[in-house]
């Protein structure tokens, strides 16, 4: 019985079909390492279209939050006491949260990263800036706090930062079509690696096909017979190019800027309330390196196919 079931395993293992392509084939090991390099470019250019979007956000609502005064020194005027005149004004006004009346080694630090750091800063009449808290849900009116403020106080100016967020704005629309681009280009030379990828396939097999066709195997059978090897190399090299991708978002969050860092880590955190939303995106690159493995190498396939009949 022993010796009976040897000879019937190996009798089925002998007359078991062979794939048209096989697992280790030269074809598909370059697709699965050109998909996987794509898949890991994907990644980061999705993953840098969130991050970019989201740091817009950050920035401009910080932004929208604080407006900031300015107070020029003019001679034969105490600057302390102007500043007393313009704080209380500000309070006095609706919308207003909170003043911080920043001291001259404040302002002279802010200059420092624009001019270095100059010998003899503190003796030239540096502007003193007020830094203001707004609510932005009830924002104050701005025309008129400034001319409160100017009809009061000479030489104060007021910012609200509106020129720096139509500036951050229109960079972030610059970035997400730019990221756009990219991704479309992916696209474009993955598709053009699986074609490249299947055609060199089947020649390279191009006799077990022929002897196919005169046995009377349909096109269709054939591409399926062929399907599976694409969809487990798209698959696969996805998942690489997703991991990789992940991998090196986690490295860049530890040598970013503090900010940009914060915003990454809060992007790659399982604690974050926008966790489903931020993976999806990047497991979308694998789904959709599968799917255009897959109609790009059949679309391929029945048209080599129809050609070797």
């Amino acid at each position: 019985m022993r010796l009976h079931w040897s000879f019937r395993m190996s009798d089925q293992a002998a007359h078991r079909p062979e794939p048209i392509i096989p697992p280790h084939a030269a074809p598909l090991r370059t697709l699965t390492l050109a998909m996987a390099v794509m898949c890991y470019l994907a990644v980061l250019a999705a993953g840098g279209l969130v991050l970019i979007n989201r740091s817009v956000e950050a920035w401009t609502g910080d932004l929208a939050r604080e407006i900031t005064v300015q107070l020029r020194e003019i001679q034969g005027r105490d600057m302390e006491t102007d500043l007393a005149k313009a704080s209380e004004i500000l309070k006095a006004a609706p919308g207003i949260i909170k003043v911080n009346v920043l001291d001259e080694k404040a302002a002279i630090d802010l200059l420092e990263p624009w001019i270095g750091g100059i010998e003899g800063l503190e003796d030239l009449p540096v502007p003193r800036l007020i830094a203001v808290r707004i609510d932005p849900d009830h924002p104050p009116d701005f025309a008129a706090l400034e001319i409160a403020l100017r009809n009061q106080v000479p030489g104060v100016s007021l910012d609200t930062h509106k020129r720096w967020q139509a500036e951050l704005t229109r960079m972030a629309r610059v970035l997400t079509l730019l990221a756009y681009a990219i991704l479309i280009l992916i696209g474009l030379c993955t598709i053009a690696i699986v074609v490249f990828a299947t055609r060199a396939a089947l020649e390279a097999n191009r006799e077990v096909v022929e002897v196919l066709h005169l046995v009377g195997a349909r096109d269709s059978f054939i591409a399926r017979q062929v399907w599976g090897r694409f969809l487990k190399t798209g698959l696969s090299a996805g998942i690489i190019g997703l991991l990789l991708g992940i991998l090196t978002f986690f490295l860049a969050a530890g040598a970013a800027p503090e900010s940009f860092a914060a915003i990454t880590q809060e992007f790659l955190s399982y604690s974050s309330t926008h966790l489903t939303q931020n993976y999806l995106a990047l497991a979308a690159v694998p789904l959709v390196a599968t799917l255009i493995c897959l109609i790009t190498s059949r679309m391929t396939l029945m048209r080599i196919l129809k050609s070797l009949r």
